[in-house]
């Protein structure tokens, strides 16, 4: 979700779903606990990171679209909200939570609303230090690191296309050449942080993107909207 909806959520209290017949808000009752899950920018990149904690006061229907974003006539009247302070980025942790898939960890949090396991939420509930007021860090609007990577996925794709002959290639592939393009600029960052970070952000290069039957492909690549969806193949046309 973008940042001011967030803030409009911390205001009003209420949270629907960005899909008009959306399925997974139709099992959320009252009393369900809910951490609020998205990138946001840290130390110069945007990361998949826990933000927010809340539960839910009540559950009611209206016709009526949600801060021009949610759709669906099910709303969710929260009881109150905190912010993680500072934010829990996933990628510090994801070993130790049975409801990520290692080897598939960006696409395990792909839907907008997934139940964890009450393990999980003990383990992130306990790392979290949480403050009342809307964070400072939700409200960055500077990312050099991300330019540059957004720039240099963007050449780096441009290069291929002049000089490699395939139609596609895998994503891993593609981020794997990443890896060693970024560090002819001395910059130096692991695989699992480059997946992280082509996953959030693939939405703001235009490039087009294919499904792949292989799971051990599949990569889950987000809109801008925060919605995932699993490809495998990137164009080189």
């Amino acid at each position: 979700m973008d940042d001011d909806v967030l803030e409009d959520i911390s205001e009003n209290l209420v949270i629907g779903s960005v899909k008009r017949r959306g399925k997974l808000i139709n099992e959320i009752r009252a009393g369900d606990r809910i951490f609020i899950f998205r990138a946001i920018p840290l130390n110069g990149r945007r990361t998949l990171s826990f933000v927010a904690y809340t539960m839910v006061d009540e559950v009611y229907s209206s016709p009526e679209t949600l801060y021009d974003y949610y759709e669906s006539p099910r709303k969710l009247k929260l009881r109150g909200i905190k912010f993680f302070n500072p934010p829990l980025p996933l990628i510090k942790f994801r070993d130790k939570l049975v409801s990520v898939e290692p080897k598939k960890w960006s696409s395990t949090l792909k839907s907008e609303y997934r139940r964890i396991d009450e393990r999980d939420f003990r383990i992130i509930r306990s790392r979290a230090n949480f403050i009342d007021r809307f964070p400072a860090y939700l409200e960055e609007l500077s990312f050099s690191m991300d330019e540059f990577l957004i720039n240099s996925i963007m050449g780096l794709h441009s290069l291929l296309r002049r000089t490699d002959g395939r139609k596609q290639m895998e994503i891993r592939s593609f981020i794997k050449l990443l890896d060693e393009f970024i560090r002819t600029y001395g910059i130096r960052k692991s695989y699992e942080e480059l997946e992280e970070f082509y996953s959030v952000n693939a939405w703001r290069t235009g490039i087009k993107h294919y499904p792949s039957r292989d799971p051990e492909r599949i990569v889950t690549l987000y809109n801008s909207r925060g919605a995932g969806r699993d490809f495998g193949l990137i164009s080189l046309e």
